[in-house]
C-alpha cells in the first residue's frame, strides 16, 4: 500500500483539543511549532495544549475563536498575515510574554489575558470595537503600541493594573470605562483627531490621572469623563512615547 503524503492547511474546530484536554505532552517535553503550509486554524483548534510553548505560522491567514486558549506554558506566537483576531484568541494564557501581529486591525472578547505579557505591539490595530474586555486582565502590562487605534471600545484595557502611561495618537472615538481598573495609570496622550469620548470614559482610574488633549475644551462635551479628580490639559501637542502614524 502505497503512502501519498499530504500538507496540512487547515487545522479544524476543536482538532487537538478533545484529546489533548487537561493532559500534559510525555515526558514534560515542550513543543514548539512552525508550519509554512498551513492556512487556516478554526475554532479551539489548539486549545489546552498545556506542552505549548510558542507557534509560528507566517502563512496562516484566518483564526477561529479560542485558537490558542488557555495553553498554560505558550511564551511566543507569530502570525504576520492575520488580520482580525476573534473573541478569546489567546485567552487565559498565564506564561505568554510575546505576540507579533503586525498586520491584526481588530479584536475580539476577552481577545488576550494572561499573567506574563509586559509589552503589546499592535501596529495596525484600529478598532476594539464595542464589546467590551477585549485587552482583559494583563497585570504585567507596561507598554501599549496601538499608533493607528481611532475607535477605542468600551473597557478595552480593562485591569492593565502595571500600566502607567496611555497613548493614542490616532484615536477618534473613546468608549466607556476604557481604562476600568488600570490602578497605576498617570497620564494620557491623546492626538489630534479625537470627535467623540464616553461621559463614561475615565471612569474607575485612579485620582490625579492626567489627561492631555490636543483640542480645545469647547469641543469636547462632557468632562471630566467619570474621572472628577483627573486633571484635564487642553490644547496640548501631542507628546506621547508612540509617534503618530505617517499615514
Amino acid at each position: 500500500m502505497a503512502v501519498v503524503e499530504q500538507t496540512i492547511d487547515i487545522i479544524g474546530d476543536d482538532a487537538f483539543c478533545a484529546i489533548i484536554l487537561g493532559r500534559s505532552i510525555p515526558g514534560g517535553m515542550p513543543v514548539d511549532i512552525y508550519d509554512t503550509d498551513l492556512r487556516k486554524l478554526r475554532n479551539h483548534a489548539l486549545r489546552n495544549m498545556s506542552g505549548l510553548e510558542s507557534v509560528s505560522f507566517p502563512n496562516v491567514t484566518s483564526v477561529g475563536s479560542y485558537a490558542f486558549a488557555e495553553c498554560p506554558n505558550l511564551k511566543r506566537a507569530s502570525l504576520p498575515l492575520v488580520t482580525s483576531l476573534p473573541e478569546r484568541v489567546f485567552f487565559s494564557n498565564s506564561s505568554l510574554e510575546e505576540l507579533d501581529l503586525p498586520k491584526v486591525t481588530s479584536i475580539g472578547q476577552f481577545c488576550i489575558s494572561g499573567k506574563a505579557l509586559k509589552r503589546l505591539e499592535l501596529p495596525s490595530l484600529t478598532t476594539t470595537g464595542n464589546s467590551g474586555l477585549i485587552l482583559y486582565s494583563l497585570p504585567a502590562l507596561e507598554e501599549v503600541i496601538v499608533p493607528r487605534l481611532a475607535t477605542v471600545g468600551k473597557t478595552t484595557f480593562h485591569t492593565c493594573t502595571a500600566l502607567k502611561q496611555m497613548d493614542l495618537p490616532s484615536a477618534v472615538s473613546l468608549g466607556s470605562q476604557f481604562l476600568s481598573g488600570c490602578k497605576a495609570l498617570e497620564v494620557v496622550n491623546i492626538g489630534p483627531n479625537l470627535k467623540t469620548i464616553d461621559s463614561t470614559a475615565f471612569q474607575e482610574t485612579p485620582d490625579g490621572l492626567v489627561i492631555n488633549l490636543s483640542i480645545a475644551e469647547g469641543e469636547i462635551a462632557g468632562a471630566p469623563w467619570g474621572a472628577p479628580n483627573a486633571i484635564i490639559n487642553y490644547e496640548v501637542p501631542y507628546s506621547g512615547k508612540v509617534p503618530m502614524p505617517e499615514s
